[in-house]
Formats: C-alpha cells, structure tokens, sequence
C-alpha cells in the first residue's frame, strides 16, 4: 500500500513534478485551491502533509494553524516547502510547527527518505490497538469486531482510539476532548452524542463503555 501525501501548492506544475518524482511510493494528491485542504484531509486521511510557504491566497503557515485546529485532522506530519532556503524561511518553519522544510530543489532521494523517516515515526506510536475481540488498525483506518469491519467516522475512531489507549485507566471527559477536539470549544454533552452514536456500531465487542459522573471508562462483558 502506498501512502497518501497531501500537497497543497499555488502553482499546478509543481504539484504535478512532485507527484512524478515521488510516485513510486506514494500517492500524492494535489490541490491549489487552500479552500479543498479540509474535505482533502477527510477524505483521504493523509499519513503526510507538504504545505507551500508563499501562497497568494493563504500562506503555508496560516494554513497549517488551520489544519491543526480541526478536529479531523489525524495528526499526520506537515512538512514546508519553498523555493526560498533562506535561514529566516526555515527557522520561521520550524517554529510554527512543521516537522521538516523542504527547500524545492532538494535532492529526490534526500525528500523520501526524510518523508518516510517521519511517517514511521508517526505510524511507530500505536498505529494498532486491540481489546478483546476489537482491533482498531491506525494506518489504514481499520476497526474490526472479530474480523468484522466496523464502519466508524474519523471522530469516533478517534473517540474509540484514546479510549483504547487509556484503558485499564479510565479517561475524563474533559481529557478525551482535549485529545480528539484539541482546543476547539465542544460542549461535554458533544462526547455523550457520539458515544450514544458509537455503542450500536460495537455491540459485538465483549467490552462496553460506560460513563461515570465525568468519566468514561470500559468494562468486560461478563
């Protein structure tokens, strides 16, 4: 399987250059309209991201304050690029958050080893959890109950994961927004919803979730 690189760019032959250079392993989908990157990131559940700095519309670092603060995004590495290695263009990139910097007349072999070393170190942190008979799979977006696949929304996957990960602890509800909204004001009555929406969806998992006063923990099927 390859991966899914998003790339967003002003200028249409860029994107095209870049996803020949890098087609044979992975798949690069391409926009110039910054306005697509949010249905793009839903849509295709990148495992990385290339944002060019210098964009009439938005620049690269606007757009990535943007991509941050949504609640779908799947917090996959976003790297810059810029046909300006100046120092101030690179220190800027790292300090508004960018895992890496990409000047555009990097050497092809150089940008896919330094985007692979990054997305293994972004599947290497739990990319598959498993709880009885639920396995939930981080890199293709794989929930399954007994082999059976799930069909779950990125918000619930991710509802579902943190959960996961927390147990045998349980985890305030405060905490779960924190970690899937990040920052984005949700109301506590927000988790309840989607947790009603989640519980048909793994009836057959042999572990039920359950909410306490302010805490939502897991217990095993007796």
């Amino acid at each position: 399987m390859k991966w899914t690189i998003l790339y967003i760019d002003d200028q249409a032959d860029n994107i095209e250059c870049f996803s020949e250079l890098l087609a044979e392993k992975f798949r690069v989908i391409g926009t110039t309209d910054v306005n697509e990157c949010e249905n793009l990131i839903t849509q295709n559940y990148p495992h990385a991201i290339l944002l060019d700095v210098h964009m009439p519309q938005k620049n690269g670092y606007v757009l990535y304050q943007e991509i941050i603060k949504n609640p779908l995004y799947n917090n996959c590495p976003i790297f810059f690029i810029s046909g300006d290695p100046s120092d101030e263009i690179k220190i800027r990139s790292f300090q508004e958050g960018g895992v890496d910097f990409l000047p555009r007349d990097i050497n092809c072999e150089e940008m896919i080893v330094r985007l692979v070393n990054k997305i293994n170190v972004y599947l290497q942190v739990s990319t598959k959890l498993k709880l009885g008979n639920l396995s939930l799979d981080f890199e293709s977006l794989k929930a399954q109950i007994d082999e059976n696949n799930v069909e779950l929304t990125l918000l619930e996957f991710r509802i579902l994961g943190n959960i996961l990960r927390t147990f045998p602890a349980k985890i305030s509800r405060q905490d779960l927004i924190l970690k899937v909204w990040g920052n984005v004001s949700i109301k506590p009555g927000t988790v309840n919803t989607h947790l009603t929406n989640l519980k048909p969806k793994i009836a057959e998992w042999n572990y039920q979730i359950k909410v306490r006063e302010d805490f939502v923990l897991l217990l095993k099927d007796l």
